[in-house]
């Protein structure tokens, strides 16, 4: 006889606890990231979008070193395949500004941000799948397909009440593979038993070196100096990136990647909300249903599941 019940003590605190330290704190990294979009649209004229994303990145990266002892010495002491996916994960976080903000720009916040986290955790699941070799969890793989039809109403409902740049929908895919590389990378950097914040510390240290000469071929400072330029790269680099990815880190010890990267399809939801409502941007009635769809996925992410037991006993 098969009988369905409730979970257990032990397993409903193990999923309050990946509840409250893990998908909590992604969610509200999630609403911070989703602001990125809106904010990128006060770059000063005269300023690069990459300018202003490599400024941004070196600030996290020379924040996070200066206040990460265990990073410095994580970046000092890399050896062989660490040293690998440090490389990797910092390439990865470059990668999102300097493909992120020109996509707003030929796109817009809502339908760029959408299209960057609708493909991340597509891009999750491959890595997990073909690269680490892992099984993906029943409940990544009943959600994120919720989330990525979502995702693709979002895209789709607003393709059809305007032309859509096929650059813009590219550069848009390169931050979804780039968040979804550097979040595998410090997953499994974290589960060599280094602290979560010296992880992310040694990732973005390693970025800032890169920014360096990225930020010279894109025009140097040129247009960042004033209030608005530092406002952005201000919250760029220590909202979104140092305060965000500290908490996005010690989160990764309680969940995994994939559900990580599912949860922060929220950041598509609050960047089309904030371009619609902030921006002025228009959202045609299946984007309003992709975003339902999104609520959805969140909500059977976040309730404690049942589970299928078999009695000791036959059908009587």
């Amino acid at each position: 006889m098969t009988l369905e019940v409730e979970l257990s003590r032990p397993a409903l605190h193990t999923h309050r606890t990946e509840l409250t330290r893990g998908i909590l704190p992604i969610l509200v990294c999630s609403v911070l990231w989703g602001a990125v979009g809106l904010v990128s649209t006060y770059i000063p004229a005269e300023a690069s979008p990459e300018a202003v994303g490599a400024c941004g990145m070196f600030v996290a990266g020379t924040a996070m070193l200066i206040a990460r002892p265990g990073a410095r010495a994580l970046v000092r002491n890399a050896r062989g395949r660490d040293r690998v996916l440090q490389i990797i994960g910092s390439f990865g976080l470059l990668a999102y500004p300097l493909a992120f903000f020109p996509a707003v720009h030929r796109l817009g916040v809502a339908l760029a941000t959408a299209i960057t986290l609708g493909s991340a955790p597509l891009f999750t699941g491959l890595i997990s799948r073909f690269v680490e070799r892992r099984r993906l969890t029943r409940r990544w793989l009943q959600c994120a397909p919720i989330a990525v039809a979502g995702t693709v109403l979002m895209v789709t409902g607003d393709a059809s009440a305007h032309a859509v740049s096929l650059v813009g929908v590219i550069l848009a895919l390169i931050p979804g593979l780039s968040y979804a590389t550097a979040s595998s990378v410090a997953a499994r950097l974290i589960g060599k038993g280094n602290a979560s914040g010296d992880v992310y510390g040694s990732m973005f240290g390693t970025c800032a070196v890169w920014c360096v000469p990225v930020i010279v071929m894109s025009g140097g400072p040129h247009g960042l100096i004033d209030v608005r330029g530092v406002a952005v790269i201000f919250f760029y680099g220590c909202v979104t990136n140092y305060l965000c990815y500290t908490l996005f880190g010690g989160a990764l010890r309680y969940t995994t990647a994939a559900t990580a990267t599912t949860v922060t399809l929220a950041e598509g939801a609050v960047g089309t909300l904030l371009g619609v409502f902030a921006h002025g941007e228009h959202l045609a009635p299946a984007a309003w249903a992709g975003l339902g769809l999104l609520a959805v996925a969140l909500v059977l992410l976040s309730v404690p599941g049942r589970r299928v037991v078999h009695a000791p006993y036959a059908d009587r």
